[in-house]
């Protein structure tokens, strides 16, 4: 299901980053480039696309509250984050500066990234989770690993009482933002089982079986092909095709990235009535991996594996069984 959180944007932007071999494309200017202080970082937030418009910005370290402002979480971020009002970075190698902003709503803190795509035009891509609830800020900053610009997130935990808090490393790639990883893993897998299962709404029920040569199976339970459920004897069913060997490809070229093998066998969000993904991946050597997702975002990477897995339900040759 799909939950939309308004939200009044403070900001966050990273320092910039001297980078070697200056193309011609980094001589171009933005606007982003005239801020200097919070009152032109206001207003370059205000007009840099319709989106943001009606946001605010702030300085990262505000509070809403007194209680949470003097709070021991607080003052263990503020020692963990170097304060500042902005911080710029090129994020994605294009030569031109990027932000990295933390949002606030009525009810929760935000972070996004403003990525420039050049003659003032902005991609705007949501860094943590838009239906978590975050009552501290985002605290974010760069973090150069092996060469490349990355961003370290702080986020507190759910319990207000503890004093917990997670972090964690991304880095821009292939046009979105992923857990960053120091190695790719080169996993030969033979087999995968993907399904899901409902919520609180019309979220689709099917169980697939991926292999790369052969017939792979898809079992379309519920709301695949339509929202009425009258149309499941006629529209649902199962399915069997020959997936495309790129598509195959792209899937475990993304489960070396995210190495799949690391991962937890086990997410859930903080809330009740959404969907629950499992995954099973079969290697050659024997073994397998196992990952159940209650929210389907365990992970940043693994949220883009998802969507190429749901994907395969339209973009395949499935002929009914």
């Amino acid at each position: 299901m799909t939950r939309i959180l308004p939200f009044i944007i403070c900001v966050s932007m990273f320092v910039s980053c001297a980078k070697k071999n200056v193309s011609a494309q980094q001589s171009k200017k933005t606007t982003m480039d005239s801020i200097t202080d919070l009152n032109s970082l206001r207003e370059f937030v205000k007009n840099a696309d319709s989106t943001l418009r009606d946001f605010t910005c702030m300085v990262p370290h505000t509070y809403k509250s007194e209680e949470l402002a003097t709070s021991p979480i607080k003052q263990k971020l503020d020692s963990m984050i170097p304060k500042a009002d902005y911080i710029k970075a090129d994020l994605d190698g294009n030569g031109l500066q990027d932000l990295v902003i933390t949002v606030k709503s009525q009810f929760s803190f935000h972070a996004m990234a403003l990525m420039s795509l050049g003659d003032d035009n902005y991609n705007v891509i949501q860094l943590s989770s838009a239906r978590n609830y975050n009552q501290f800020p985002i605290y974010t900053k760069l973090v150069m690993q092996n060469d490349v610009p990355t961003i370290e997130m702080y986020e507190k935990g759910s319990d207000f009482k503890k004093m917990d808090i997670k972090k964690t490393t991304l880095v821009y790639k292939n046009g979105a933002f992923v857990e960053y990883q120091d190695k790719i893993s080169d996993y030969n897998i033979t087999k995968i089982e993907f399904g899901t299962t409902g919520c609180f709404g019309t979220c689709p029920v099917f169980d697939m079986t991926i292999v790369p040569n052969g017939k792979s199976l898809f079992d379309a339970k519920y709301y695949n092909f339509s929202q009425q459920l009258g149309d499941r004897e006629k529209e649902e069913g199962k399915f069997e095709a020959v997936i495309k060997p790129t598509d195959f490809e792209t899937i475990v070229k993304m489960m070396n990235e995210i190495n799949i093998k690391d991962l937890e066998t086990s997410y859930t969000v903080g809330w009740t009535d959404d969907q629950t993904s499992k995954l099973k991946v079969y290697f050659a050597d024997g073994s397998f991996k196992y990952v159940q997702d209650y929210g389907m975002q365990g992970t940043r990477g693994l949220e883009l594996l998802y969507e190429v897995l749901l994907e395969l339900r339209f973009n395949q040759e499935w002929v009914r069984l």
